[in-house]
């Protein structure tokens, strides 16, 4: 059985990135002593999915470092990335429903949904997303990249809450399940 986490902080009020993709005012929220779960995820996960943004914002800040987990990128122009060459990278574009049927089609496990407010939004639209992981940040952004396109409650109206947890950076965990 294939399923597809979405793990990612948020702030209060809703943002994914502030304005032009920032995500500085999340870097305080990082540290050497707690990594939310981020280590455990990458060990359950067998896939990352993602949105040519986040891709290109991985590229630009990794280069071509080896993938540590096979990763289908979506993307409205695969062509553009003809110079990269990693057969642990596939490109799909197309139906988020055919996407989700292709990759389900070569991996079995959970896949996570790495960043992409679009890709998450699409996922929520089809009830293709099994799980979200949301680390709320005290931050208010007033601008940005929104997660939902609708408030978070309408959004996640299928989920129901299976944890949450607060820690003492100020971040407070919310797991859901569809």
């Amino acid at each position: 059985m294939t399923t597809f986490l979405f793990f990612a902080a948020i702030s209060s009020d809703g943002f994914l990135a502030g304005p032009d993709g920032d995500m500085a005012w999340a870097e305080k929220y990082l540290s050497a002593d707690e990594d939310y779960g981020f280590t455990a995820l990458m060990s359950r996960s067998r896939a990352m999915l993602m949105g040519a943004r986040t891709f290109d914002f991985e590229l630009a800040a990794l280069g071509n470092e080896p993938r540590v987990l096979p990763t289908y990128v979506l993307t409205n122009n695969p062509m553009r990335y003809d110079g990269v060459n990693d057969s642990e990278v596939t490109f799909l574009a197309g139906d988020i429903e055919q996407v989700v049927n292709k990759i389900k089609s070569e991996v079995s496990g959970q896949v996570f949904v790495v960043g992409g407010a679009d890709v998450v939004r699409q996922l929520l639209a089809k009830n293709l997303l099994d799980h979200l992981t949301l680390f709320v940040c005290p931050d208010v952004l007033g601008s940005g990249t929104p997660l939902f396109s609708t408030s978070m409650d309408e959004a996640l109206k299928a989920f129901t809450i299976e944890k949450t947890q607060a820690f003492s950076s100020g971040l407070v965990q919310y797991d859901y399940k569809n």
